[in-house]
């Protein structure tokens, strides 16, 4: 984070915040601002996409917009094996998500500040949207319904 200069804060819980739920009851955020980081496969290679905790990835948004014939989730060995990372502990803040292709859904950049995966299934980081945007250098785009 500080190589990057973003503003962000890592919490850790006693209980796990694996997901939006969790995520939300722990820190006493809205799921809407929770977001998610989802691992991809799109056309055989990886992608993280990024989205409120309160909406789902409209895999045909995604796949207009990345000319994309195959999309699937990450299968838990393979967000070990690409991030290091165990499911449900993803975050952006992760090395290995910014060198990946990464698109954020455009409801978050109405953001100041998020929560995301801290990077582990007991943490959660608070972020400034405008820094994470920066740091990651993503494509937002609408990709949730």
């Amino acid at each position: 984070m500080r190589r990057y200069s973003i503003d962000a804060r890592i919490v850790e819980f006693e209980e796990s915040v694996e997901t939006v739920e969790d995520a939300a009851r722990a820190s006493g955020a809205s799921p809407n601002d929770i977001v998610k980081t989802l691992l991809l496969i799109v056309d055989g290679r990886p992608m993280a996409v990024l989205l409120p905790g309160d909406r789902k990835l409209d895999y045909r948004k995604l796949s207009e917009l990345t000319k994309a014939s195959k999309i699937r989730m990450a299968s838990p060995d393979e967000i070990e094996e690409l991030t290091g990372l165990m499911p449900g502990g993803l975050t952006p803040l992760s090395e290995c998500i910014r060198g990946l292709k990464v698109i954020v859904d455009a409801s978050v950049q109405s953001k100041e500040r998020v929560w995301t995966g801290g990077g582990s299934i007991n943490a959660l980081a608070n972020v400034s949207v405008k820094d994470l945007l920066r740091a990651l250098k993503p494509l937002v785009a609408d990709i949730s319904q």
